[in-house]
């Protein structure tokens, strides 16, 4: 008898994926304020109350309109070897750029917080896209898509040969120790001896995700990936992915089904739909749209011109996914997917393409907006499909939202059976 299965839920733990207007929303709630530490360990706390299998830190390396409290986020692999000390269960994902760390100096970074958390760490690894970031690292501009994930390839290839060519060891004479042996990896981009000097935690190595996509994204998660954090907004796009990844798995000798692909979902709730709406509608009063226009409007890589916010949005202007694809300057997972909700959308103004592109948080992810046991309902025909392991869940309200969420949505998941009752105390890696 094979053992039940349930839906994977992480807590995505820093406020870049806030509406716009939550911090005006939790002043006029009468909510505290927090600094930036104190934040990161409430997203702690509520990752191991919540049953959250991991949290999962993002990053932007660079200034680039966050609408984070500290214009942040914090460093993440720093943020979760702090959090990994007032907690117990949740794993810890962290994300940094294949094209802007060196190898060697990361997989030391990694695996020092895999330590830290008892084998609880994982890494998400991205190719990043902004030029002004690359010029943060001595880089005049931005690799192009291909060379981008050629290096991602290579720079896993390293991390995984370094963590993987360690050991550790009790000796005939009844005494443990270490062992490393050099990888002499002489590649195209990097030459690297090794060995790692850090021990292997109780998983052996971190975790690895990937958050990619376009072709040459699927084909490197096939490869590396355990993981992988995906923009599906429907079922049917969900099933497609799916598809695309069980026939990368198997062209890299993997078998379909074994990477779980992850959608990232921002939930709008309360008792009733009426109310999730209110709550919505509260957090957009306190939002001017248009100074954040340009910068939502921006990742489509072309003049979106409009007199009014409330204009018409130009979407016979928009090209299509697949004539950008080598070319696009944002994530293109991203826009794929704002693309498809603005197709579905033909009367859509410009203030709701900015509002679902930035302004009402977690990117261009779905947005659900409905009651409690609606999100329920909805949760469990997504996980009776079988084509995701679970959702990558951003509040778009912080402490408030992601209580609520524990409060009356969790305790219903638990009773349906579609979510575990209990915390995970396995190694991350072996949880998905």
């Amino acid at each position: 008898m094979s053992p039940r299965r349930y839906m994977h839920l992480n807590l995505v733990a820093n406020d870049i994926n806030l509406h716009q207007g939550a911090y005006k929303y939790e002043q006029a709630h009468g909510i505290p304020e927090r600094n930036t530490f104190e934040r990161l360990l409430e997203y702690g706390r509520f990752g191991d109350e919540g049953l959250f299998t991991a949290l999962f830190i993002g990053d932007i390396p660079g200034l680039n309109g966050s609408p984070a409290f500290d214009g942040g986020p914090a460093e993440p692999i720093t943020a979760l070897t702090a959090i990994s000390q007032h907690t117990r269960h949740v794993g810890l994902i962290a994300t940094a750029s294949t094209t802007f760390y060196d190898p060697y100096n990361l997989a030391r970074l990694l695996a020092s917080l895999d330590q830290a958390s008892d084998g609880r760490a994982g890494y998400n690894a991205v190719t990043s896209v902004i030029d002004q970031f690359a010029q943060n690292y001595s880089l005049e501009e931005h690799l192009d898509r291909e060379a981008r994930y050629r290096r991602a390839d290579e720079f896993l290839d390293v991390l995984r040969a370094l963590w993987d060519n360690r050991t550790v060891r009790r000796d005939p004479d009844g005494l443990t120790r270490f062992y490393a042996e050099p990888i002499n990896h002489r590649g195209n981009r990097f030459q690297v001896a090794g060995a790692l000097n850090i021990a292997p935690s109780r998983q052996g190595r971190p975790l690895i995700a990937q958050a990619g996509g376009s072709g040459p994204g699927i084909k490197v998660a096939a490869k590396h990936a355990e993981m992988v954090f995906t923009n599906s907004s429907t079922r049917e796009g969900a099933a497609a992915y799916r598809e695309s990844l069980d026939k990368a798995l198997v062209e890299q000798g993997r078998a379909p089904g074994s990477v779980p692909p992850i959608p990232g979902l921002i939930p709008y709730l309360g008792r009733t739909a009426k109310e999730a709406e209110e709550k919505l509608h509260e957090l957009d009063s306190h939002v001017n749209w248009e100074p954040i226009a340009p910068f939502a409007l921006g990742q489509f890589g072309i003049e979106v011109p409009f007199e009014d916010i409330d204009d018409a949005f130009p979407t016979e202007l928009l090209p299509r996914p697949e004539d950008v694809e080598k070319t696009i300057k944002s994530t293109f997972g991203n826009y794929v997917g704002l693309y498809n909700w603005i197709q579905e959308r033909p009367e859509v103004t410009v203030r709701e393409v900015v509002a679902q592109a930035v302004g009402r948080g977690g990117a261009t992810h779905r947005k659900f907006v409905g009651s409690y046991d609606d999100l329920v309902e909805d949760f469990a025909a997504w996980h009776a499909d079988g084509n995701v392991g679970g959702f990558n869940l951003m509040f778009s309200a912080g402490a408030q939202a992601i209580r609520e969420f524990i409060d009356e949505v969790v305790p219903r998941l638990i009773e349906r059976g579609i979510y575990r009752s209990t915390p995970h105390d396995r190694p991350l890696r072996e949880r998905f």
